[in-house]
């Protein structure tokens, strides 16, 4: 229908492989993983992921939970997931979010306010669009895309609402009716700019941005799936988003912006920035990959194989140093939303030392990094472990003999191994 720069589900963009979740995530003080494989008395094939536990030395302030996130999984963890971290008080999440959900700083100076205004249109945009693929038509304001969005995009345009000067954001609708039958349809998003009234020049000029036509005899074409949710279907498991609302009280998208993220990978390179398509499933190699993810979908063997080769690279990868073989995956994907949550946990020790429970849901890759700052920085000591149950692989599933599959998990060991 209409393309634009940033797609809504880059809420879902998080991480850049799925191995690349639990990649060497050693902890810094030497209390273990954050993620394990291991085999039970039955022959399963189990991965576990870690919750740890820290409180401060003094005894003054909230507990910190770091709480590892995969974003394929059996349907049970996230279910566990949900109720455990609705427990707390705040829960700082993982994933890219687009351009122009962050509120708006009111100390900002007027075009910093005009431009972070123009973003937030520009997202709001994106929302009618998601909204016209669900319900088949455009909202007719604000308040139409809230109540006929689900939860977390209503939640979202509710946040964002206003524009740079806190004032309502305007809706323009217009139509083109034939025989009593809309033909064209158009939406546009309106700030007053810094005077707040109609017209004007400069900053106080009105601000705009509207969508392309929308055409009764055109088809509705869903967003491709990313690679993530494709897996998810091939292994026979969840997908985080699918099952998690994240849009509590209490719940912050603690991430970098999906502008923010394509600048410094196009900085490091032209190549990198096509991870992002990679990922949304909108490039060729995306398609091709979706392909095949397809067809193990359709076979149970070809899928609990597949899981259990998976299951077995990322307990490898544990213990390699794969990441830091991969300069703009280290520098951009990891250390840099690294200091951006550790940011927004500074923050919310600040804003609330009254609270009891405070949780960082990210991919464990990141956790060692943000350990060493809870514990280095921050005044705080390891308290405890949990573990929780994410993935689970029945032998017999894989229609291999115990001896097949030794092999098979043995060839994988020694081809990354070699690899890496």
């Amino acid at each position: 229908m209409i393309h634009r720069r940033h797609p809504i589900h880059t809420l879902a963009l998080s991480t850049l492989l799925f191995a690349f979740a639990t990649t060497h995530a050693w902890a810094a003080d030497g209390n273990g993983p954050y993620s394990r494989v291991s085999d039970s008395e039955n022959g399963d094939v189990v991965l576990e992921m870690c919750e740890r536990a820290f409180v401060p030395i003094n005894g003054d302030g909230p507990r910190i939970h770091l709480v590892s996130a995969i974003h394929i999984a059996d349907k049970s963890f996230y279910k566990s997931m949900q109720a455990s971290l609705e427990s707390y008080d705040s829960v700082l999440f993982e994933g890219v979010k687009p351009a122009g959900l962050d509120a708006i700083d009111p100390s900002l100076d007027n075009q910093a306010k005009a431009n972070a205004t123009t973003t937030r249109l520009e997202l709001l945009l994106d929302l009618a669009d998601m909204f016209y693929q669900s319900n088949h038509r455009l909202p007719e304001n604000i308040t139409d895309m809230i109540e006929y969005s689900d939860t977390r995009i209503s939640a979202v345009v509710e946040s964002i609402r206003v524009d740079g000067w806190g004032h309502p954001i305007g809706v323009s609708v217009e139509k083109t009716i034939k025989d009593g039958e809309v033909m064209r349809h158009t939406i546009g998003f309106v700030s007053l700019g810094a005077d707040k009234e109609k017209g004007g020049d400069g900053l106080d000029a009105d601000i705009a941005r509207h969508s392309g036509s929308y055409t009764s005899a055109a088809a509705s074409k869903p967003t491709p799936d990313g690679i993530q949710a494709l897996m998810a279907r091939a292994l026979r498991v969840a997908f985080q988003l699918d099952e998690m609302d994240m849009a509590g009280k209490g719940w912050i998208n603690a991430d970098i912006d999906i502008n923010t993220l394509q600048d410094q990978l196009a900085e490091m390179g032209e190549d990198n920035a096509m991870i992002l398509q990679l990922i949304e499933g909108n490039s060729f190699q995306a398609k091709l990959i979706g392909f095949v993810l397809k067809f193990i979908e359709r076979s149970p063997t070809m899928s609990s194989m597949m899981k259990l080769a998976m299951m077995d690279m990322l307990a490898l990868v544990e213990t390699s140093d794969i990441m830091s073989q991969f300069d703009v995956i280290e520098d951009v994907i990891l250390h840099g939303r690294n200091d951006i949550v550790i940011e927004y946990l500074k923050a919310e020790l600040l804003a609330h030392p009254e609270h009891d429970d405070i949780a960082i849901f990210y991919g464990a890759a990141h956790m060692p990094g943000i350990e060493e700052v809870i514990l280095n920085e921050l005044g705080y000591k390891f308290e405890s472990n949990t573990w929780a149950q994410a993935m689970t692989v029945n032998m017999k599933d894989t229609g291999l003999s115990e001896g097949q599959i030794k092999m098979m998990r043995n060839m994988i060991k020694s081809s990354l191994e070699k690899q890496f």
